[in-house]
């Protein structure tokens, strides 16, 4: 399959990718076919889903958009949830100094719900375990930096613990991925349907992916890209 080539002006509003994945105008064809061998001659790896020049080019585009939300604020608070998020989290900062010249802090937080076992089909519910904890973050406005947004289950938790537990003074969350699932449970739905995602990087097929910090069953978070991956290897 062919993938979806993107034009400049497709940075400035969230990016849909088929399973085709995305590739940057400025990629030749030998470019991406040279990257791609590379990549296949790992067995774990299906194929490129979204190249590491679009991934960059997006982030660089959201960047811009939370300036603009932002105008006036001396500092911003970053809440990196780790692990997923880290590469994600070190781009967009940078980001936001070079284009807004922001002053950030970063904040980090982690939780767990997927281990080694990939997600089924139909869930209802999985339970968030809080594993570091975050300081000083009452009265702050902050913003969320997550890799993925998949059945909501975290994001819907962690944004219920800041508000209620910890006192921030509000909350925006900011996602590199969102997973339009195929088939959702009823439960997944309505959690879905209440979830607001203030800034949202592509949206995605219901597929599982590795890369720029997402983990298969903790591997390939260091791929430079987002791949689908081989979804038998892990059953």
């Amino acid at each position: 399959m062919n993938p979806d080539v993107l034009t400049a002006d497709r940075y400035k509003d969230v990016i849909t990718v088929t399973e085709r994945g995305v590739i940057d105008e400025s990629c030749s064809s030998e470019e991406v076919g040279a990257y791609e061998s590379r990549l296949k001659k790992d067995p774990r790896v299906k194929g490129l889903l979204i190249h590491e020049q679009c991934l960059q080019k997006r982030i660089f585009a959201l960047a811009d958009d939370i300036i603009r939300d932002h105008q006036g604020s001396d500092v911003m608070h970053l809440m990196v949830v780790l692990t997923g998020s880290i590469f994600f989290a070190a781009d967009l900062s940078r980001y936001l100094y070079e284009r807004g010249r922001v002053n950030v802090r970063i904040h980090l937080i982690k939780t767990s719900v997927y281990d080694k076992t990939i997600k089924k089909s139909g869930e209802h519910y999985r339970a968030v375990t809080l594993e570091l904890d975050p300081r000083e973050i009452e009265g702050k406005n902050i913003i969320v930096l997550e890799d993925i947004t998949d059945q909501g289950f975290t994001l819907t938790w962690l944004r219920n613990y800041l508000l209620s537990e910890r006192n921030v003074a509000s909350v925006r969350i900011c996602s590199l991925l969102d997973k339009e699932l195929r088939k959702p449970s009823d439960e997944v739905k309505k959690i879905r349907d209440k979830l607001m995602v203030d800034y949202t990087g592509f949206k995605i097929p219901d597929v599982w992916v590795a890369g720029y910090g997402v983990d298969a069953a903790q591997e390939m978070r260091n791929l430079p890209c987002i791949v689908s991956i081989n979804e038998s290897l892990y059953q």
